[in-house]
């Protein structure tokens, strides 16, 4: 069982997570220990000019957390509502923000179509290590629009990451709804993959020329660059280059034969 005071640390946080002041917080507690209160006991408590107990309520009030009594205005008592409004406000809260963080996951495609890079300087990151490596790798999903565009070896990739998180990052993929085009170099794990192209929104074409481990992925306005030996990821952030890299993509796409 929590303590007392764990108890009113846990409804402080939940207060200022609704947005409460800390003097607004401070005033909630204490009116909840309290009871039906004037405002001379409370100011007393708080150790509060009085005016000021008045502004504090006041604001308590706006949020919808407390109400003076029905009585006469000089017997007027203050008391708060119960924890129970509290915990429905929060989950409303919640629920609200959980809403709206979907909203913008949905949004993310046409959000960083608005998004102009133009003349601001080339954004370049390093990802190093297989943990850094997977996070990379779904926060793709997050962003992506329209087609993606994967070139280079399946099996080093799959090699690296498993074929339980590929199939993972396939699943999301599909939920999302986005279509993927894959240029591989022949191996067991491109195999696997074109078997299943009609069932996971994806197409696979073979690339005939040198054996290859490194590989590049184009998505949104960014080109991630792998080497899966080290384990290694370029994220580059350049319209020109993505352009640049699109239009090999493409190239090499056409003279590519089905898998």
């Amino acid at each position: 069982m929590n303590s007392e005071k764990d108890v009113k640390q846990n409804l402080y946080s939940s207060l200022k997570e609704l947005g409460a002041t800390e003097g607004e917080a401070n005033l909630y507690v204490t009116s909840l220990s309290l009871g039906p209160a004037s405002i001379v006991a409370l100011a007393e408590h708080l150790q509060m000019p009085r005016p000021n107990v008045y502004k504090v309520i006041a604001s308590l009030e706006t949020l919808g957390l407390a109400k003076f009594s029905e009585r006469k205005r000089h017997a007027r008592t203050f008391v708060v509502e119960s924890p129970t409004v509290v915990l429905e406000k929060l989950r409303v809260k919640r629920e609200a923000v959980a809403r709206l963080d979907q909203t913008l996951v949905g949004s993310m495609p046409d959000l960083l179509a608005m998004y102009h890079q133009g003349e601001t300087p080339t954004k370049v990151k390093l990802f190093d290590g297989k943990e850094q490596w997977l996070k990379l790798f779904f926060q793709t999903l997050e962003e992506a629009r329209g087609t993606m565009s994967f070139f280079g070896s399946a099996d080093a990739f799959i090699n690296m990451i498993s074929w339980e998180v590929e199939n993972e990052w396939i699943k999301e993929r599909m939920k999302k709804n986005i279509h993927i085009n894959v240029l591989l170099t022949p191996g067991n794990d491109a195999f696997t993959l074109n078997t299943r192209d009609d069932e996971e929104m994806r197409t696979t074409r073979l690339f005939k020329g040198a054996p290859m481990v490194t590989g590049f992925m184009l998505y949104a306005n960014k080109v991630i660059i792998w080497q899966p030996k080290a384990p290694l990821a370029m994220l580059i952030e350049d319209e020109y280059v993505v352009q640049m890299l699109g239009s090999v993509f493409a190239s090499l796409w056409e003279n590519a034969s089905p898998a």
